[in-house]
């Protein structure tokens, strides 16, 4: 049924006298047959009989009063010749007449409207119409024998008439058979009337002779070539010569019709011969052919159109196309407002389309087209309904990340992108759509929206149904809020993934207080529970109080949570910083070493592996006799030794002071006292030799105990237990003989001079 309305809108083939019969009157008798109703209408005066469906074999007797009689639906087989010689509106449509001859009509001179359509005419004679002169609509639709030869008698006959406006022939050629093509010598007589709208749907025209629309008169205003076979030809040119045109209809061509029974068995009537009747034409055919031009330019394609066009059909087609770079022109500033595209196969909408400043509507839906260019609607800027929905542009949507599509859109109020298949949508895609009322983005994937929506101040509707979204993010529903301060504002996000979990309450609890925002079909919405329980709307307040006592314990159990979680990591972050204390900072400071070495080499200074033999550490009570000792193994053992107080780099941080000496000195010699145990800085010494022989020196044991004092071993910390056990330490001879003495410092020296060094000295010996 929708088809059909859009095959036959806007040009109303209905006859007028169908209007008149809406508002009926008191009835009376006027017919010979008791079962027909006549009634007169008190506005015009005129009195009509209605005699349909009464399944009448001939028309009864009227009074002659009677200008308006109906006979629909009956088994009338033969013109009535006995009707009141006065009569204006004649309705005989629906019933089994097979032949109008040159005398049916003879003595009805005074009739404006007839329809015979949906009968089993055959045949119209030349002459049939020829005494018809104030006949304004003729209806022989629908009587598939009958073949659009008849134009020709038809054509000739009502060409006597300054009256008629509408001619209907749609359907008189047969569902099933050859297609047919309109030559000038079918039209050559309608050009001197003032016919206004002419009907040749679903006759299976396949092409018009160049010439047939330029003969055609300049009156007509409704075209309806629908539901046809048509095919391009150079007749497309012509059309810019139907100066008065408003309506063009070319829908529906090689549209499949189901296969009905009862159609194998019409006749087609295929090989009817020309028919030219004895009146022959007295009308020469003119084409007009300067005013049907078309130019290339730039390589564009330009059409000029009729220049009182406003409406043009061109949908539910078979045509595979894309369009291309195309320009309307016309006589005049153009008039076209609505270009309907919509149900065809057009995959590519490259563009532009110039000329087309005035169109305000444009419907381009299910057209299975994947490309849309930035340009495509530059020339389309008053454009303010745009339907794009059922195709595919979720790819070239989704890259549209600068928002160009629909830039130069700034008067549009609706946009339409049902289902293209889109998954996500730039924050840039809309950003110039100010004037938008309705967006639809419904029957796509988005799992989210947040496209910036702000700019839209008169936004009313806003459909996001029948995706994947879960919530509406924060800054969607304050930009709503915005919108609906001073109007409603309709919104549909019915058929999504909604989901009563606690991270979305706030969003809950806002669709249940939002007063301005009308939720669509709010009491069939559903969310649903991490248990898979699905809630419905229509008890929302409810739901939100049972959410937010659910989600109040759930976040004293996540706060609970969170802390254990968190005193767990910093307890074993800290255990982990404790034990490798010594190792990190070790490796800091000797990263910074390298460091500096690295950048002192650049500047082409470079030095030895080590620059002293040993490094010395000691507590600052034991000072005079280290002192002693360095002097005695320096002068008597040629050693260079290291020594914090007379060796450490001014301005130099004192633990990197350390790390540096021990880093650049063969071997660290420690003066075991108590007072070395009680010392922070000489403990640091004695932890970054450690770390230095384990990850320098490939576990090389470069570290020397001298124990001064007994009692200092048995201190020693437990981590220090194996160099004990390893014995790398010497004891200083306690009877102080210049001779043990000299061989400790001989030993030590021996000792510090090795390469790899065997430390293992025996406790019990106490000197070298």
């Amino acid at each position: 049924m929708k088809q059909m309305l859009y095959l036959l809108h806007p040009v109303l083939w209905v006859l007028p006298m169908v209007v008149l019969m809406l508002t009926e009157k008191e009835t009376f008798k006027c017919s010979s047959n008791h079962n027909c109703t006549c009634y007169k209408r008190e506005d015009s005066g005129i009195v009509f009989a209605d005699c349909s469906n009464l399944k009448l074999q001939s028309a009864p007797l009227f009074n002659d009063e009677v200008t308006g009689i109906i006979l629909t639906h009956n088994n009338i087989s033969e013109f009535p010749v006995s009707l009141p010689q006065n009569i204006r509106y004649l309705d005989i449509s629906r019933n089994a007449i097979e032949t109008i001859n040159e005398t049916s009509l003879s003595n009805y001179k005074a009739l404006h409207n007839i329809s015979l359509s949906a009968n089993r005419l055959k045949s119209i004679e030349l002459g049939s119409f020829l005494n018809s002169r104030y006949l304004t609509h003729l209806d022989v639709s629908n009587n598939q024998e009958l073949t659009l030869e008849v134009l020709v008698n038809i054509s000739h006959d009502i060409s006597y008439s300054t009256s008629i406006r509408v001619l209907n022939l749609e359907s008189v050629q047969c569902t099933y058979g050859v297609s047919f093509i309109i030559w000038k010598y079918h039209i050559s007589d309608l050009k001197t009337t003032q016919l206004e709208q002419l009907n040749l749907a679903s006759n299976r025209i396949n092409s018009l002779e160049f010439g047939v629309l330029s003969t055609l008169p300049k009156s007509l205003k409704h075209l309806n070539l629908a539901n046809n076979v048509l095919s391009f030809g150079f007749y497309i040119l012509e059309f810019g010569s139907l100066h008065s045109l408003i309506t063009m209809n070319v829908s529906f061509q090689s549209k499949f019709h189901q296969l009905k029974y009862k159609d194998f068995f019409n006749v087609c009537n295929d090989s009817r011969t020309r028919q030219i009747g004895n009146y022959g034409s007295s009308h020469s055919i003119v084409t007009d052919s300067n005013k049907t031009k078309i130019s290339l330019v730039s390589s564009t394609v330009r059409l000029y159109i009729p220049p009182s066009l406003e409406i043009f059909y061109f949908h539910d087609n078979m045509y595979k196309m894309t369009l291309e770079k195309f320009a309307f022109s016309s006589k005049g500033p153009p008039k076209i407002t609505h270009l309907y595209f919509q149900n065809n196969i057009i995959y590519q909408l490259n563009g532009p389309i110039s000329g087309a400043n005035s169109v305000r509507y444009m419907d381009l839906s299910n057209n299975f087209c994947n490309i849309i260019s930035d340009y495509f609607f530059d020339d389309l800027k008053n454009l303010s309904y745009l339907d794009l929905s059922q195709n595919v542009l979720g790819k070239v949507l989704e890259d549209d990340n600068s928002g160009n599509t629909f830039r130069n859109l700034v008067n549009l109020t609706t946009l339409n992108l049902r289902s293209n298949r889109i998954f996500r949508l730039p924050p840039a895609i809309f950003r110039n759509l100010n004037q938008l009322e309705t967006l639809v983005i419904s029957d796509n994937s988005l799992s989210e929206f947040s496209v910036p929506i702000g700019n839209m101040q008169r936004l009313k509707r806003l459909d996001l149904s029948n995706n994947q979204l879960l919530f509406l993010d924060e800054k969607t529903r304050n930009a709503i809020d915005s919108l609906s301060r001073k109007k409603i504002l309709h919104v549909n996000v019915t058929g999504n993934r909604l989901a009563c979990i606690c991270e979305q309450l706030e969003f809950l609890k806002w669709m249940a207080k939002s007063k301005n925002v009308k939720f669509m079909q709010f009491d069939d919405y559903l969310c649903t529970f991490r248990n898979s329980f699905k809630a419905n709307f229509s008890g929302i307040d409810n739901l939100v109080q049972v959410m937010e006592k659910h989600c109040a314990s759930y976040i004293v159990t996540i706060v609970i949570l969170t802390s254990l979680i968190f005193i767990t990591l910093t307890t074993i972050f800290g255990r982990i910083l404790y034990r490798y204390r010594w190792k990190l900072r070790y490796m800091y400071y000797v990263a910074r070493e390298k460091y500096r070495d690295n950048v002192e080499n650049l500047d082409g200074t470079t030095g030895s592996s080590f620059h002293f033999d040993a490094f010395v550490s000691y507590a600052e009570k034991d000072r005079r006799f280290v002192i002693k000792l360095v002097k005695q193994l320096e002068k008597e053992h040629n050693l260079k030794l290291c020594i914090h107080h007379r060796d450490f780099i001014p301005g130099t941080g004192i633990a990197e002071n350390i790390t540096n000496a021990i880093h650049n000195s063969r071997r660290t010699v420690t003066i075991m006292t108590s007072h070395f145990l009680d010392s922070y800085l000489c403990m640091f010494e004695l932890n970054m030799a450690r770390m230095e022989a384990i990850y320098s020196r490939n576990g090389e044991n470069i570290l020397i105990l001298v124990v001064l004092e007994k009692l200092a071993i048995a201190n020693l910390p437990f981590s220090f237990i194996d160099l004990i056990e390893s014995n790398s330490y010497q004891e200083f001879p306690e009877n102080g003989d210049d001779s043990e003495e000299s061989a400790f410092r001989l030993k030590l020296a021996a000792t510090l001079k090795s390469r790899e060094g065997d430390f293992r000295t025996s406790s019990s010996n106490g000197a070298a």
